[in-house]
């Protein structure tokens, strides 16, 4: 069920995380979404390549996305080699990195306020919560159930409604299940909206995984 948020609800911002490009994000599972019907064994090739973070400043940023998607293989497989979730861990910080700098030089339109935004799973309450300016606008209840991720209560701001803070909120808890190689399990009418209208991260789900 999804309900909305009444005014009085509005909460301080405690802690923030910084925005990840969309477009990043569309990428890096479009490419798993590509690969995850192929039959072959995960290609250990990209743990060969021993690359510090200062190699990975040098890489273009298609060829980081490929490997992005080569590590994650790599950890769906049954036995992930050595090393493995390190290497992926340092492909994904390289990629938030360079969302996050595009992000800074984005250029906002003349006499439009920048506004902001801040993501936080809130383990203590076990939401998802969006804040827009500093005030909640978003949340999304979950459970954890082994590995997956159940979300079940989506709420919103009355006065933000239509403005897209769900789907904003919905992303940032996609890439957070994608870092952390959880499976989603939609059961609320935000997540499912949300999935329905952005087929390429089905990949992410556990309807999708069995």
């Amino acid at each position: 069920m999804m309900h909305f948020l009444h005014p009085g609800q509005i909460a301080p911002i405690l802690t923030s995380t910084p925005d990840v490009s969309d477009a990043l994000l569309d990428d890096v599972l479009s490419l798993t979404a590509g690969n995850a019907a192929q039959t072959h064994e995960p290609d250990t090739a990209v743990l060969d390549e021993q690359l510090s973070a200062d190699d990975l400043e040098e890489l273009p940023t298609r060829q980081l996305r490929v490997m992005v998607n080569q590590a994650y293989r790599l950890l769906d497989s049954s036995y992930p080699p050595y090393g493995a979730v390190d290497h992926y861990e340092m492909l994904v910080e390289e990629l938030e990195h360079r969302a996050r700098q595009a992000t800074e030089r984005g250029t906002q339109t003349q006499g439009q306020a920048k506004t902001r935004e801040a993501f936080r799973n809130n383990a203590l309450n076990s939401r998802f919560e969006l804040f827009v300016d500093g005030a909640l606008a978003a949340y999304v209840r979950y459970t954890m159930d082994g590995g997956r991720v159940v979300l079940f209560d989506g709420a919103e701001q009355l006065d933000l409604r239509g403005q897209g803070v769900d789907a904003t909120l919905m992303r940032h808890v996609v890439l957070n299940a994608h870092k952390r190689r959880l499976r989603l399990v939609p059961r609320c009418a935000m997540a499912y909206s949300f999935l329905a209208g952005n087929p390429q991260y089905q990949v992410l789900t556990a309807e999708q995984s069995r």
